[in-house]
């Protein structure tokens, strides 16, 4: 087995056989690297104990960073090496969460089932739209906070926090004659933001979480679903630049701090800059609250169910 090191140590330089093959210059310096969760840690510029990120991706997590080791084996939450030896990454992943909104767009935003109702391409040229995520933003911001009623489990994969189940599965809960797919397709995303708040309070008992947020990864890209997870968790939520990158970032921060022989989190802490900040809408705490109160009771109320189906 290879020795272990720090994420920031040189472990050796680019060979020429590899550099040919990446089309790359041989002798580039080559470092100890880390995984996801460590880099998109320093990406977000969360490197004082106590700073609390959340990252939505094809998957999602909430992170606290750490000055020593700790796991909660009830609830499935772990500590992650950081970039920085003696320093953790407390974390509670959700196995689908941006997956979700692409599972909307696959199955209930195509123009043959008529969300678009003049039947016309978003994204064409004289569209405002970068993106069929940005279209559906919109769209999903006429729907009032609650979804009408609609609430939906983001299990399309099992799930691992705060419960460990791989026959859990998603739901579409309180469906009514009235309501449509932007209810739908907004209770996705208010789903999501709910699961994260599990998380994040699921953390509280355990580690003390920062007051501000720093939402990152694609979802982060979404005015709509930061306004979102601010009310949901009734934190502060800031995001940063390049937030669809913000793995990478980290990743070229560790590897900087190793290039000049910087403190990786001084480096980040210094570089890392906030783009914009959200504050919780007091006035949907209410209705909020009470759709989380149900949301977890789903989980336990068809455990059994999806027991008998999945299995």
């Amino acid at each position: 087995m290879p020795d272990i090191i720090d994420c920031t140590d040189l472990v050796g330089r680019l060979t020429k056989k590899a550099a040919d093959e990446l089309g790359l210059e041989g002798g580039i310096p080559v470092f100890g690297g880390g995984g996801d969760t460590t880099f998109v840690n320093i990406g977000a510029g969360c490197v004082s104990p106590g700073d609390t990120h959340i990252y939505v991706g094809t998957s999602g997590w909430v992170s606290t960073y750490i000055d020593h080791q700790t796991v909660d084996l009830g609830a499935m939450i772990t500590g992650v090496l950081s970039a920085k030896k003696g320093y953790f990454n407390y974390y509670a992943e959700l196995e689908t969460a941006g997956k979700c909104l692409e599972w909307c767009i696959e199955h209930l935003a195509l123009d043959e089932v008529g969300i678009y109702l003049n039947k016309v391409k978003v994204t064409d040229v004289e569209s405002k739209y970068i993106s069929l995520y940005d279209y559906l933003s919109d769209e999903v911001n006429k729907v009032p906070p609650g979804s009408n009623g609609v609430i939906f489990t983001p299990w399309l994969h099992g799930n691992r926090c705060p419960f460990e189940d791989s026959n859990a599965g998603g739901m579409f809960f309180n469906l009514r004659v009235d309501n449509g797919k932007r209810d739908m397709i907004r209770a996705v995303i208010e789903g999501v933001c709910f699961h994260l708040r599990w998380l994040l309070e699921c953390e509280m008992k355990k580690v003390k979480t920062s007051d501000t947020i720093r939402f990152v990864g694609g979802g982060a890209l979404s005015s709509v679903a930061c306004q979102l997870l601010s009310d949901i968790t009734g934190r502060r939520v800031e995001t940063v630049y390049n937030t669809q990158e913000v793995g990478a970032v980290g990743t070229a921060l560790v590897v900087a701090a190793g290039i000049k022989g910087e403190d990786v989190l001084d480096l980040s802490r210094r570089l890392v800059k906030v783009k914009h900040v959200y504050k919780p809408n007091t006035a949907f705490k209410e209705i909020y609250d009470r759709n989380y109160k149900v949301f977890k009771r789903l989980y336990r109320s068809n455990a059994e169910n999806f027991k008998l189906l999945n299995t």
